[in-house]
């Protein structure tokens, strides 16, 4: 039983650290303008070219999500509805994150399942 509890603390370990080095792998830069438009008379999303969309749940997951970290590392993934789920209950277990209310809990489940679920489009800079 200890040996499952400790098995169990290496993967989720091992999980984050996969997560930590592929957002530090990935962290790139891109353009903001092409052509004769200035960023100026451009009116950019950032979230959205990071693949986070404009939709329900957005909000929710600006505000729970960036209390500890980048949303850049939240739009580096790509995981099944229950791996996030899973995942939140490992921060608020191990990284001391605060609850999520249910309801906000579901919209940003939704949302995350929905815009950087394992079938995400990576976008092309």
């Amino acid at each position: 039983m200890v040996l499952l509890k400790f098995q169990s603390k290496i993967l989720r370990a091992l999980f984050v650290a996969v997560i930590m080095i592929g957002a530090v792998g990935s962290y790139v830069t891109s353009s903001l303008a092409t052509g004769d438009t200035t960023a100026s008379e451009v009116e950019v999303d950032e979230l959205a070219q990071w693949g986070l969309p404009l939709d329900g749940g957005r909000e929710e997951v600006e505000i729970y999500c960036s209390a500890c970290h980048s949303l850049r590392l939240v739009a580096q993934q790509g995981m099944t509805k229950d791996d996030w789920d899973e995942l939140f209950d490992w921060m608020i277990e191990e990284q001391e994150m605060e609850e999520i209310p249910a309801d906000d809990r579901k919209l940003v489940l939704n949302y995350l399942s929905k815009h950087r679920g394992i079938d995400r489009k990576l976008k092309k800079n």
